[in-house]
């Protein structure tokens, strides 16, 4: 069994879409552990742990993101 993918998926939501309609949009949704509300070039910063990436951008996407961009998470320093 190999370990889940673990990533950071920049969200820029879709217009209309407020970061508390995307929160709540997260709840319960297979693969995400995590979300933070960012200042920047995107609106909130995903943190997923998931067996199929593209499958859980796809989520994210028909939750309300207009743009996404991932990094892969591939060892962790501290926390």
């Amino acid at each position: 069994m190999t370990a889940p993918v673990r990533a950071d998926v920049h969200v820029r939501l879709a217009p209309g879409i407020t970061t508390c309609d995307y929160g709540r949009r997260l709840r319960g949704m297979p693969g995400v552990v995590g979300a933070l509300v960012v200042v920047g070039d995107f609106d909130l910063t995903v943190r997923v742990a998931c067996d199929d990436l593209r499958e859980t951008m796809a989520r994210l996407r028909r939750a309300g993101a207009r743009d996404l961009a991932a990094e892969l998470i591939v060892r962790t320093l501290l926390g």
